[in-house]
């Protein structure tokens, strides 16, 4: 009797112990699929005169929603030093409409901008957050160069690039089945002429991808998909906003026409919570 029932412990004892580690080991991927940062490499080409801008490289950030990557951001610090970017671009949702922290995202702006250059276009959550005029005036006394349907160029020798950055349509409009006008007539409104120029769109849209096609878009650049959320093995991503489940546009780089899009899985979370096999993302383009 006192055999079988030091048995029984030991089974119970053994079984706590798979449990626990099972717990243990869901925990630990839980937060590295959400804090684990890793980083994307691509690399650009055109039959535009680009010598100019050989080894010009972009790093791409989008749908920060306040989050932190380690004390101080050191984590994504890390990152970016390491890269050395010419510029850096954010594609909207730099904070969170439902947890409003803009503090968190003006103490990174202020370490980005010892990196490089730093551009900026609106994402849904500023504009639903009725508070982006204050933020906006914080991000212009950092130096952040906010493209608000609006384009800079920069010069290499006699090369040029144009950065394009739209508005996002949540400050025009709370309803989505507006948002392919009110982009295209955005677009529409810079574009007044042919332009041989190189030109790269910084949108938080990317299920707007047939439209930058229209206009010829060279690059255009975008985020909100959060990378699908959750991402299914050899199947792809479950639902992203905006394009429902299983997206088509929800990370990668992609081509159709004369045009290309990349889109960053984004770094932080909004409504759900959690990643899964869907890590948070740094995306490093380079011109070869």
């Amino acid at each position: 009797m006192l055999f079988d029932f030091q048995n029984e412990v030991r089974s119970i004892k053994g079984k706590l112990i798979l449990v626990l580690a099972l717990v243990v080991f869901i925990i630990g991927f839980l937060y590295y699929e959400n804090n684990g940062l890793m980083i994307s490499h691509y690399k650009i080409n055109s039959n535009k005169s680009l010598k100019g801008f050989k080894g010009f490289k972009i790093i791409h950030l989008s749908d920060l929603h306040s989050k932190k990557f380690g004390n101080n951001n050191k984590n994504m610090i890390k990152i970016l030093k390491k890269e050395t970017p010419d510029i850096i671009v954010i594609t909207g949702d730099l904070i969170d409409r439902r947890k409003y922290d803009e503090d968190k995202s003006l103490k990174l702006i202020k370490r980005f901008k010892k990196i490089a250059p730093i551009y900026f276009v609106t994402g849904n959550h500023e504009g639903w957050s009725g508070k982006f005029n204050s933020l906006e005036r914080k991000l212009e006394n950092e130096g952040v160069i906010i493209l608000r349907n609006d384009t800079k160029v920069i010069t290499r020798g006699s090369d040029q690039i144009v950065i394009m950055g739209i508005d996002d349509p949540a400050f025009k409009s709370r309803t989505e089945h507006n948002n392919y006008s009110i982009v295209k007539k955005e677009i529409s409104n810079m574009l007044t002429e042919e332009n041989d120029q190189y030109i790269i769109l910084l949108s938080h849209r990317p299920e707007l991808f047939n439209l930058y096609n229209e206009f010829k878009i060279d690059l255009s650049l975008t985020g909100h998909a959060h990378g699908g959320q959750i991402a299914i093995p050899f199947i792809g991503a479950l639902i992203a906003p905006n394009q429902g489940l299983f997206p088509k546009y929800y990370k990668g780089i992609h081509t159709y026409g004369e045009s290309k899009m990349i889109v960053s899985r984004g770094l932080g979370n909004s409504i759900i919570p959690l990643r899964f096999f869907n890590r948070p993302e740094v995306v490093s383009i380079t011109f070869d």
